[in-house]
């Protein structure tokens, strides 16, 4: 009986360790929401990095504008470039606004004992010229 109990732990640990969401080890993950053209300006770009802890999940929420800002162009474009190269990285989404909206509200979540290193640009146009 403590055979299999050592036997399930081992294959547990193994199963955990070797948990990847990219198939292809020199993939880089990317999420890209829209079309740039000409006359597209970067409204914002930020790199998001934390440090992984071992059994927890990371994640970082990025809002634009950020508070206390105004935002006058419409987006048309959100690139979310994963800037881990060995599978270990995370997994974007869009909790609210996006393309054709004056906001967007991004969350970034890691593995599960991994960290995360996310690059994130957003393209827009303004309605009028400055």
């Amino acid at each position: 009986m403590r055979a299999v109990a050592v036997l399930s732990l081992l294959c547990l640990v193994a199963a955990s360790s070797c948990q990847s969401h990219d198939l292809d080890k020199l993939m880089v993950t990317v999420l890209v929401l829209g079309q740039t053209t000409y006359g597209d300006v970067v409204l914002y770009k930020v790199n998001a990095y934390k440090y992984g802890f071992p059994f927890f999940v990371r994640t970082s929420i990025i809002k634009y504008p950020e508070r206390g800002k105004y935002n006058f162009a419409y987006i048309r474009a959100i690139h979310i470039k994963d800037n881990d190269y060995d599978g270990s990285g995370g997994y974007p989404s869009i909790s609210a606004g996006g393309i054709g909206q004056r906001f967007v509200k991004v969350k970034l979540k890691s593995q599960r004992g991994g960290g995360l290193n996310f690059t994130v640009t957003i393209y827009g146009r303004y309605l009028f010229p400055f």
